[in-house]
């Protein structure tokens, strides 16, 4: 099915008939289509109005008022249409007003709320060509005369749309759960505009799409106009600020220009300028114009910090992510972003799969960076930059993305994206030497002051950020670490070593915060009491000096024949310990986020996971949650999920279920967002 139209209802009868009445008479036949009316506990007619109706349309009912946010999201989890158009009931709807909303999806991939020009039902006067932002990121409705609006294009972008009249994926719509309810009629759709540009969306007005609407016709409808707006301000003053400035001074280009071609010219004239004079200040016009226009729409080039990343497995889980986003944005943007890569030179065959042709990778060298430009076919020099000078003004940067935190490029007047994975050193200290938590703490307090956007991987990372570093929320923004799709639907065979039978499995590196010590005890008093049935345990992790710790351990606790210890493995290696593994066991003290947990759902494999961190927020009901620090409590955990099939079963079923909530495109398309609104100053 095309589209699903869904119309919540209280009371208004007459204009409920006569909008259905328009939908009915302007829908193309060629669109599939539902009609879902929503009742809100209406109290004149209207319930016996719907009692008549037929299919295509589908009536639900409310008990009481449940407002126009939780009415809408209810009828969209219902929906069963490609895109849910959201109407008000008191538009009177337009020959072909639902053909250009169509079509401004099919010719814009990343069109994510699509809107159109609604006109004032009885003075025809023009209500809505799109919201911006004034007087310190307040939305309002953009205006104008029909016939100019039209001229300007047939799609026009614009930060936000009214919902009276919208056109929405409903995949996206139900991903970002739709409008937020604690808005009151008010202010819903703006916010959930916002919410889409975040996720590197654009909304869009389809100008040849024009509707008549019956403003404010709903009893009450500013009733709540105080409280609305204090909590979108509280959430988005600052950026629906830097929006705001955006858009004055696309204004203010747009007046210079009008006013170089209808004013100067006849002044100069006037006043006795000759042609030199009056060609010198059309040209100054037409370069300020090419300038602004290149700034606001030309390809920004990222600088990406990858000097710490290593070959192998020795970063853990950062590398997957921060390449894995990095190949989806190229994919997705590819024509707006250029990269440039700083990364050892071990690295360079890693990263051919990320770079593009036109991307440059450059290399550290003594006293220099040795620039190679990625080509169709393999590489060319492109010369070197000198660690004495500037290299982020050298080469061209217009942001700077520092995965690993902070970067030895940042600098005044440089945007900076900077990604925060944890504050092991704030919420587990005794992880890690006093050296690296002094050494950390003082980084942190640097970047807290001078990067431009923060992107963390959970909430739970935001709000330990904010609360011990004092970032302003709205710099932050999360991006969870949807990757979980890297690995081959299907792998080799399993490594030397590796069980046949179902095993217990935790693939993690092997620092302090892991907590592996604990899950060693942990499993020898489970395996005590399964004896022959006990579930073997296979530990992978970039080998190091604590690897052969543990295996020390292993062996004292009498459990060398049953706890297994692989190292770091490749990837298709990993699908093949995924398909045989019998259960996910990640007992971690402290997770901005746990990308095993969304393998394990992927792979059917049932999750044992800590009740700390981030770790809830991951996932959910899809597994069970367990004291981490109690190794009786955690063995009882591993009993439990190796002998209930039903168990087992449940915790699948959830995981497949919650896996929805994590979109690589999504995530990544958010990172991009706000890449390239630090690169075009859109910062609050």
């Amino acid at each position: 099915m095309q589209v699903s139209f869904i119309l919540p209802l209280y009371n208004q009868l007459a204009l409920t008939r006569a909008c259905l009445a328009s939908l009915r008479a302007t829908v193309p036949a060629s669109v599939t289509h539902e009609i879902i009316l929503i009742d809100n506990s209406s109290t004149d007619e209207t319930r016996e109005f719907l009692q008549e109706l037929a299919p295509p349309h589908v009536v639900l009912l409310n008990d009481r008022n449940l407002g126009y946010a939780a009415a809408n999201n209810r009828a969209a989890r219902v929906a069963q249409g490609d895109f849910l158009a959201l109407l008000n009931n008191d538009l009177v709807l337009e020959p072909h007003w639902l053909e250009p909303m169509l079509a401004a999806f099919a010719s814009h991939p990343r069109a994510g709320v699509v809107g159109n020009i609604q006109l004032h039902a009885t003075s025809g006067a023009v209500d809505h060509a799109g919201v911006v932002f004034c007087d310190g990121g307040y939305p309002v409705h953009h205006r104008g005369d029909l016939a100019e609006l039209q001229a300007a294009g047939g799609i026009t972008e614009f930060p936000a749309v009214t919902a009276a009249c919208c056109l929405v994926r409903r995949e996206w719509f139900l991903r970002a759960s739709g409008f937020d309810e604690g808005y009151h009629n008010g202010f819903e759709d703006t916010d959930l505009c916002l919410r889409a540009r975040e996720d590197g969306f654009i909304n869009l007005v389809a100008t040849h799409s024009v509707i008549r609407h019956h403003i404010s016709s709903s009893a009450g409808r500013g009733a709540y106009e105080y409280r609305n707006a204090r909590r979108f301000l509280a959430r988005w003053a600052p950026r629906a600020a830097a929006l705001e400035r955006e858009w004055n001074l696309k204004l203010a280009r747009d007046h210079a220009a009008l006013a170089a071609q209808r004013y100067f010219a006849p002044l100069h004239r006037k006043l006795g300028f000759g042609h030199r004079a009056l060609r010198r200040s059309h040209r100054a016009a037409l370069m300020a114009e090419r300038r602004a226009r290149r700034a606001s729409s030309g390809r920004i080039r990222i600088g990406i910090d990858l000097l710490r990343l290593q070959p192998g497995g020795a970063n853990g889980g950062i590398k997957p992510f921060v390449l894995t986003f990095l190949a989806e944005i190229a994919r997705q943007r590819g024509s707006e972003f250029n990269f440039a890569l700083f990364a050892p030179a071990e690295l360079r065959d890693e990263l051919a799969a990320v770079l593009r042709p036109g991307d440059y990778l450059l290399e550290p060298a003594e006293g220099h960076f040795t620039v190679s430009l990625r080509q169709p076919k393999g590489w060319r020099a492109a010369g070197t930059l000198s660690l004495a000078d500037n290299v982020a003004a050298k080469a061209g940067l217009d942001v700077l993305y520092a995965p690993f935190g902070t970067s030895q490029f940042m600098q005044p007047g440089l945007p900076c994206v900077s990604l925060i994975v944890d504050l092991l050193h704030r919420d587990l200290p005794a992880a890690l030497p006093v050296e690296e938590v002094n050494h950390r703490h003082k980084w942190f307090t640097r970047v807290a002051a001078e990067a431009t956007y923060f992107q963390c991987d959970s909430h739970y990372v935001i709000g330990r950020l904010c609360e011990q570093y004092g970032v302003n929320p709205a710099l932050c923004f999360h991006t969870y670490n949807a990757v979980q799709d890297r690995f081959p639907a299907t792998g080799s065979a399993l490594p030397a070593g590796a069980p046949e039978e179902p095993f217990f499995f935790y693939p993690a590196n092997f620092w302090p915060h892991k907590n592996h010590e604990t899950l060693l005890v942990a499993y020898r008093l489970y395996a005590q009491a399964a004896a022959s049935r006990a579930w073997p345990l296979v530990c992978t992790g970039h080998p190091d000096a604590r690897m052969d710790l543990l295996r020390e351990l292993r062996d004292g606790l009498g459990l060398s024949d049953r706890v297994i210890f692989l190292g770091h493995v490749r990837d298709e290696a990993f699908t093949a310990l995924w398909a045989r593994a019998g259960a996910l066991v990640f007992p971690s003290l402290c997770e901005g986020f746990g990308m095993p947990l969304l393998e394990a759902m992927r792979f059917g494999v049932p999750i044992i996971a800590a009740d700390s961190s981030a770790l809830p927020e991951v996932a959910g009901d899809a597994c069970v949650q367990v004291d981490a620090r109690d190794p009786q409590a955690l063995a009882e955990t591993l009993r439990r999920v190796a002998i209930r099939t039903d168990l087992k079963d449940a915790l699948i079923a959830r995981g497949h279920a919650r896996l929805a909530a994590f979109s690589l495109e999504l995530e990544a398309g958010r990172l991009a967002h706000f890449l390239a609104a630090a690169a075009r100053r859109q910062a609050p």
